[in-house]
């Protein structure tokens, strides 16, 4: 499963970018985002694209499964992209390319900073329950992803799935959706009396210590600079 892939990067990362304080990434993703909003040619789509791809291979990261969650967004944007098309192919390609270099600027993120990292900044902003919900939800992801996979494996096992066998598939299908809900019921109400046993009061506490170090500040002037760069007229195609 990505999730789990996307963590066991995040943590066990040792690139520089894995050193930088969460509080920059986080800006540098904002300002990459803010970047392809207003991006109105291809040329500095493309050198978002560049810039992002070149942290992406820094990061160290995996890239075939870096490349398994940007094809996510490449394929749903498709259908905007052939829209765009019947104006210009300038204009489709560039719809493709928005979807692309925002998915890699989140990416790049979640790739290279822990979730309780990130979830540690966005408490300076966020209601503590909010962020309760988040990380609770995260933790249970995990959880719910295993129990998936052994009823998937069990369904096969069995011989409950079949490319042919249409009804088959769904019945099964509709019935491991309806245990793997039952268990998520079952699952928060335990771990609700386990976080009560263990004092939980309505809060977790999170550091919000971010130290500023040279990474930080080279990512943020780089990051600004391309956005200035992308805000500036100019225009290839």
């Amino acid at each position: 499963m990505h999730l789990a892939a996307v963590d066991y990067m995040a943590v066990n990362g040792k690139s520089f970018l894995h050193k930088a304080g969460p509080h920059s990434k986080i800006l540098m993703t904002l300002l990459l985002i803010a970047g392809v909003l207003i991006a109105d040619s291809l040329a500095k789509l493309g050198l978002i694209f560049i810039f992002t791809a070149a942290l992406v291979v820094l990061s160290e990261a995996d890239l075939r499964e870096i490349l398994h969650l940007i094809i996510y967004p490449a394929f749903f944007s498709i259908v905007f992209a052939l829209i765009g098309m019947q104006r210009s192919v300038a204009a489709g390609l560039a719809v493709l390319l928005r979807a692309i270099d925002a998915a890699m600027a989140v990416i790049l993120l979640i790739t290279t900073t822990s979730y309780v990292d990130i979830f540690a900044v966005l408490s300076i902003f966020l209601p503590g329950v909010i962020l309760d919900i988040f990380i609770f939800t995260y933790r249970s992801l995990f959880i719910l992803l295993e129990k998936l996979e052994d009823l998937l494996r069990s369904i096969r096992l069995r011989g409950g799935y079949h490319p042919l066998r249409l009804a088959l598939n769904f019945r099964n299908t509709a019935g491991m959706i309806g245990v793997l809900i039952i268990h998520s019921f079952d699952m928060s109400d335990r771990l609700y009396r386990i976080y009560t046993l263990r004092g939980y009061s309505g809060r977790i506490p999170l550091t919000r210590k971010f130290k500023t170090g040279v990474c930080d500040v080279v990512l943020v002037v780089v990051s600004v600079l391309m956005l200035t760069g992308v805000i500036i007229k100019w225009s290839i195609w």
